[in-house]
């Protein structure tokens, strides 16, 4: 079992992993969310890579119910998703903001689609569709913050009326 009191704590939401190899249960799921259940946002990453200069990054995310995750793209990077619990729909936009495609994601057993890579440079975001969204996502390293655009015609997460607005026109649009 992880003992995430020792592993490096990089923000308050993120977890560098100190562990020359790495098994996880449902226990230390549990306790991620948990760990997430505590912060102010309600999210948490654990990365089972140590440094983000790592050439590979694998993290399991938790994001709760209503989370926005700003749309944006990563240049030139491959993102993979593996839904471990809960259901999101994943939306893909064009450079203007207009929906391209959405794809509702669960576990194995929803008997939904539970993988997603996007292998370009696309807008996408999440619409969280359950109380708590568990994922693995892995993409190239080192992070480089430059390497991800937020898209311009998309509210910042401090613009809180602005992000409620936004959210809601946006699950309209993806129910269609």
């Amino acid at each position: 079992m992880i003992d995430f009191e020792n592993q490096n704590k990089e923000s308050p939401e993120v977890y560098l992993s100190t562990e020359k190899t790495i098994s996880l249960s449902s226990k230390e799921i549990q306790k991620i969310k948990q760990l997430a259940f505590n912060e102010p946002r309600k999210r948490v990453r654990f990365c089972s890579h140590s440094s983000p200069d790592e050439s590979v990054h694998e993290m399991f995310i938790v994001h709760p119910e209503g989370a926005y995750i700003r749309p944006h793209m990563h240049k030139n990077k491959i993102e993979s998703m593996l839904v471990l619990e809960g259901e999101v729909e994943y939306i893909i936009f064009d450079n203007s903001g207009n929906i391209n495609n959405v794809i509702p994601l669960g576990n194995y057993h929803s008997g939904k689609c539970f993988y997603q890579s996007i292998r370009t440079n696309l807008y996408h975001t999440l619409l969280i569709r359950s109380e708590w969204l568990v994922f693995l996502e892995i993409t190239k390293g080192p992070f480089k913050k430059e390497d991800t655009v937020m898209a311009t015609w998309s509210p910042h997460e401090k613009d809180k009326q602005e992000v409620k607005q936004y959210i809601s026109k946006l699950e309209r649009k993806a129910i269609k």
